[in-house]
Order: structure tokens, then C-alpha cells, then sequence
């Protein structure tokens, strides 16, 4: 299935009458990493979490290839920036995820362990293991299923160098396998080194989309140019 272009109708969306995204338009065809960029009470979570259908709009305001939200939220997963794990070992979190998606064969499971060199913790107790790890098996339970469109809310932003590095490099090698990667980040740096397209917001609204080579190259007004200097 080809879920290629994004397009995003005039979205807006409010919490107890305050707009936290605003009149929203875009039409991404980006196959590679798109970062969601700004700063703290942007809307940057929000706008993910919307993409993903974690919150009610209009179902003519997004639709992937002019199909509705509806018939692609199946082929998605998502990571949060504080990973959602079962008081359970890492292997039977991710065989919970398996068998959720009818996925019951353990070698494919174990697999993905090994895909993400995480096999060596895969019978402690997901609540024991280190926040890059933790990090390291919500993306394992994210790519159950071969979603074609992964979103990742700041996956690297509590973690070491060493552990960003590692997260920074699955999700690369992700993208070059194909899935779309959608990624909020508010770290400069780490856009530079892995972003392809960069939609930055602030106070609900998209107020610059392109290239992130363009957007690093451009002389741009102080917000963002200071948001580029200092981020």
C-alpha cells in the first residue's frame, strides 16, 4: 500500500476552548525522516498524536494517499517519550504486542530482539532495564508487524550519548528499509544528523516547512534563528 502523500486539511484542534493546533495545512510526500520541531507548548506532541488518531478530529482532515485516517491507523505504531511496557519480561512484551497483531511465531519475535541487540535482556523484568533499553524495546514492539509509518515523540531525549547514538541509527536504518518516520525533536543537533524534512511549529501553527538543508541554510528570522543557534 502506497500511504504517500500526507495531507493535512485545515486541521485545528482545542482543549477546554484553547487551540493547541491551528488551522493546519500541509501536504507531505517526504518518504524519509520528517521531524516535528519546536519549542516546549508548540504543539509538536499534539500534531503526532493527531497523525496517529490518539485524538478525535474530523475524519476528512487527514488522509494518507486520499485515504482516511481510519483505514491506515493499522499500518502505524507509535513510541512515546516515557515507553509504555508490561510489568513483564522485555520478550513477553513484545509477544504481547505479537499476539495482539495474530503474530504467534516466537522466532519472529526473538528476531527483533536480535534486531535491535537487545536478546541479552530479553528475560528481565522491563521495569528493571535502563531508559535506553526501555527505549530500545518500544521501538521492538513498535516494528511488529512491519508498520509502513512509525511516530516517535522525543525517543532520545532522557537518554545518554551512547544510547541516542544507538536509537538514532535504528531509526535510520529503519527509514532506509522503507517505513515513514514521523519524529518530534527539539535537539538541533540530532535533527541535522538525521533529518530529511523538518515541519517546525509554534503556538499550534506550522510556520515553516521544507528541507532540513534548507532550513539549517536559510537566513531566518530570530525565532528561528535562535531556535537554530541554541537548540
Amino acid at each position: 500500500m502506497i500511504i504517500l502523500p500526507l495531507k493535512i486539511n485545515n486541521l485545528s484542534y482545542k482543549i477546554d476552548n484553547t487551540f493547541i493546533l491551528k488551522n493546519i495545512n500541509i501536504l507531505i510526500k517526504e518518504k524519509n525522516i520528517t521531524i516535528i520541531a519546536g519549542n516546549n507548548g508548540s504543539g509538536k506532541s499534539t500534531f503526532l498524536k493527531a497523525l496517529h488518531g490518539l485524538i478525535d478530529v474530523p475524519y476528512d482532515k487527514i488522509t494518507w494517499n486520499n485515504i482516511q485516517l481510519s483505514k491506515i491507523k493499522k499500518y502505524q505504531s507509535m513510541v512515546f517519550q516515557t515507553p509504555l511496557l508490561l510489568n513483564r519480561s522485555v520478550l513477553e512484551n513484545l509477544k504481547y504486542v505479537a499476539s495482539k497483531r495474530n503474530i504467534y511465531n516466537l522466532e519472529y519475535v526473538i528476531n527483533i530482539l536480535k534486531k535491535l541487540n537487545i536478546e541479552q535482556i530479553s528475560d528481565i523484568n522491563a521495569k528493571y532495564i535502563s531508559g535506553g533499553e526501555k527505549q530500545k524495546v518500544a521501538i521492538a514492539m513498535a516494528i511488529i508487524g512491519n508498520p509502513k509509518i512509525i511516530f516517535l515523540d522525543e525517543p532520545t531525549s532522557q537518554l545518554d550519548p551512547a544510547y541516542k547514538n544507538d536509537i538514532e541509527n535504528i531509526i535510520k536504518n529503519l527509514s532506509i528499509s522503507g517505513v515513514k518516520i514521523f519524529m518530534t525533536s527539539h535537539d538541533i543537533s540530532q535533527i541535522k544528523r538525521i533529518g530529511s524534512e523538518i515541519v517546525f511549529m509554534d503556538s499550534g501553527k506550522i510556520i515553516y516547512h521544507n528541507s532540513v538543508k534548507k532550513f539549517i541554510g536559510e537566513n531566518h528570522k530570530n525565532f528561528i534563528k535562535n531556535y537554530i543557534t541554541f537548540g
